[in-house]
């Protein structure tokens, strides 16, 4: 349960994780872009404002030139001319109506060259006043072509012209022609044609509060209000007399305004006398719902394009978490029952990634444990048949005289070379005896191996191989290699010591059960491959690894021993008398046994003849006496060992043979290589690729 719950626990920390960085960043995203379209959404909406109310200012402008010209060519007619210096009664009056019908106005009205008005068409009795003060009349009389907007009764509001209407000579003014064309509905229609927005005219009556002289919109109490406070405005712009010609407007700011159910933004400007007097004004209208329908359709699509983001990311969040928790679990339980002495749960594996190498990892780990725990199962039952402790074999004295040592005996509690305390007798060798000894000034338990003194006699270059031996071993640091500590002498005796590994011999498991399992050979493989690997980087070669020079210790572990014959590649010539073989016939290679140069494969040869005897209970090669067996290595393949033992796998049988291969370049190049073959043939390319 608590496995189930920390796990689900990790999944939803990763989900959660996840998916709030992912929601982060996505709702970071999906904001500014909501910013950046509502910016984009308002510079838009200005530009257009801007543009639409350049187009009522431009529309304006067209009609005041329209108006201009017309007003222009009519007061050039020679017969208007002569009819203005002598006038007959009622002249005036019936050119000021011709003229508003041939120009389209509402009003035309004709002064004299004093600004005394002769007559208006709209009203055939006006009073002869003067009009010289207004600057509309006043810039016509003195020459200019002068425009203004005006304002009748509080609520009309018209565009005007004046010009001047001249006489003989091009300097000489006899009057000016005034003409209106009234700003009325049909007006804003046109303007609305043109503009595609609504637009309403204001006019300021004399207490100077905004009234709507024209609008697309009709009149309400809402549009009234709007304007009434959107007009205030122009009465308070800046005022100047407009440069001649130009019609004379005030731009306004932007505002907005609810009209019923539909809101509006608009922007217009102060329409302004030939003074320059604000005398009312414009502001041209866009539904604000479809000025911004793209762009509201736009903020739409981001709202649910990060819903389904969220979603995504949920989902994805919560997929990759169960990803990598599903198989962290497998791990928990398999570490569990590991602990428990439980190698054999099977581990999922989830790909190249860092938790799927893991896995690959651990899997690799497990086969390890168990090819161990067939180790140890194995030392288990031989203490059980033998009724003895794991502690090791009983002590024991040894006549060293007899053996070639020294004339005397050694025995357990004397104390050899001053240092060592002999506690018994390990076995003797090719080289010598082994005894495991204290060594009191450390206080640690150690083997001491004396040289064998007939080997002195016969072959004075032992002790320069004892010394080799340490100067070499001594470079070799790996848990699967014992270590050597020191070399000297003591009473004429040579001795090296060495690391005490407590264990079994790899011969005697060979000899108790005449074949090992498969799981706890591919086990002794692997830690060999292990052990020649670290030695081979150091440029040392064992050349006589062998099942006796094989420790196993109770926890499975193997320890590979006695590197005393052990070489450096570069002094094997410079030490070795011609002829001298070193090693173990049986477990040698070809060139090893014809004395010829030799390199580590000498080494993985011997290993492969150690597993060969591991899984079949025999060596490759027999033969009676040391001659005939190298002519039989020298001439004969080994018969594989899956036709030896049908429980051997035939991948692993392969890999052996191929590793006995009389010619050295058809074995495997490193001991590193051979290991990788030997999880390959037992575990698949998977394990290799972890290990």
């Amino acid at each position: 349960m608590t496995t189930t719950s920390g796990t689900s626990g990790l999944t939803w920390r990763i989900f959660l994780g996840a998916a709030g960085v992912v929601a982060v960043v996505l709702l970071a995203t999906l904001l500014l872009a909501w910013f950046s379209v509502r910016r984009t959404a308002g510079t838009e909406l200005d530009r257009s404002l801007a543009r639409t109310r350049e187009l009522v200012v431009t529309f304006l402008q067209g009609d005041r030139r329209s108006l201009s010209q017309s007003a222009t060519v009519f007061v050039q007619n020679p017969n208007f001319r002569a009819l203005l210096e002598n006038p007959a009664p009622g002249d005036m009056l019936d050119q000021s109506l011709e003229a508003a019908h041939l120009l389209g106005a509402t009003f035309v009205q004709i002064t004299d060259a004093s600004g005394v008005r002769l007559a208006r068409s709209d009203e055939p009795q006006a009073a002869p006043v003067q009009l010289a003060r207004s600057p509309l009349i006043a810039g016509a009389l003195a020459g200019d072509v002068r425009a203004g907007f005006g304002v009748s009764g509080d609520s009309i509001l018209f565009q005007a012209v004046a010009v001047p209407i001249r006489g003989a000579g091009p300097d000489v003014v006899r009057g000016s022609l005034m003409a209106a064309r009234t700003i009325d509905s049909s007006l804003a229609s046109a303007v609305k044609q043109v503009t595609a927005s609504d637009v309403v005219f204001f006019a300021l009556d004399s207490a100077g509060r905004a009234r709507i002289a024209a609008s697309t919109l009709g009149r309400n109490p809402a549009l009234s209000a709007f304007v009434e406070r959107y007009g205030s405005r122009a009465s308070s712009e800046l005022r100047g007399p407009p440069a001649a010609g130009e019609m004379p407007q005030a731009t306004l700011p932007r505002a907005e305004v609810s009209l019923g159910d539909q809101a509006y933004v608009g922007q217009g400007g102060a329409l302004l006398s030939a003074g320059g007097t604000p005398l009312g004004g414009f502001v041209a209208l866009r539904s604000r719902a479809l000025e911004l329908a793209g762009f509201r359709d736009l903020r739409i699509r981001i709202v649910f394009a990060g819903l389904a983001g969220l979603l995504l990311a949920g989902v994805f969040s919560y997929l990759m978490a169960h990803r990598i928790s599903r198989p962290v679990l497998g791990l928990v339980a398999a570490t569990r029952r590991a602990a428990e002495g439980d190698y054999a749960t099977p581990i999922e594996t989830t790909g190249p990634d860092e938790i799927g190498q893991l896995a690959e990892a651990f899997g690799v780990l497990l086969a390890e444990l168990r090819e161990k725990q067939s180790l140890v199962n194995l030392l288990r039952e031989r203490e059980e048949q033998r009724g003895l402790s794991q502690a090791g074999p009983p002590e024991r004295t040894v006549p060293v005289g007899g053996g070639g040592l020294t004339d005397g005996r050694i025995t357990p509690g004397q104390v050899f070379a001053g240092r060592y305390e002999i506690l018994a007798n390990l076995g003797q060798g090719g080289m010598g005896v082994v005894y495991k000894a204290r060594d009191r000034e450390l206080d640690d338990v150690v083997a001491v191996k004396l040289v064998r003194t007939d080997l002195l006699a016969i072959d004075p270059m032992a002790i320069e191989r004892f010394k080799d031996e340490v100067r070499l071993a001594r470079r070799i640091s790996h848990r699967n290699v014992a270590r050597t500590h020191d070399f000297g002498e003591a009473d004429g005796l040579y001795y090296v010591t060495m690391e005490f590994v407590a264990g079994t011999p790899l011969r005697d498991l060979i000899q108790a059960r005449h074949r090992l399992p498969v799981s706890a050979t591919v086990s002794v493989g692997k830690q060999l491959c292990r052990a020649l690997e670290a030695a081979h980087e150091e440029g040392i070669i064992h050349r006589d690894i062998k099942p006796q020079n094989i420790m196993v210790a109770a926890d499975g572990l193997v320890k590979v021993m006695d590197f005393g014959i052990a070489r450096a590649v570069e002094r094997e010539k410079a030490m070795t008398k011609t002829g001298l073989v070193i090693g173990t016939p049986d477990y040698m290679a070809p060139e090893q046994l014809l004395g010829e140069p030799v390199d580590p494969r000498v080494d993985l040869y011997a290993a492969a003849v150690v597993l060969y005897e591991c899984l079949t209970g025999r060596r490759p090669h027999e033969a009676d006496s040391a001659i005939a067996l190298v002519g039989v290595k020298l001439a004969q393949d080994p018969l594989p060992p899956h036709e030896v033992s049908d429980d051997v796998p035939i991948e692993l049988s392969r890999v052996i043979v191929r590793a006995l291969a009389r010619n050295r370049d058809e074995r495997p190049a490193t001991a590193a290589k051979f290991y990788d073959e030997l999880v390959h043939a037992v575990e698949g390319p998977a394990s290799v690729a972890a290990s």
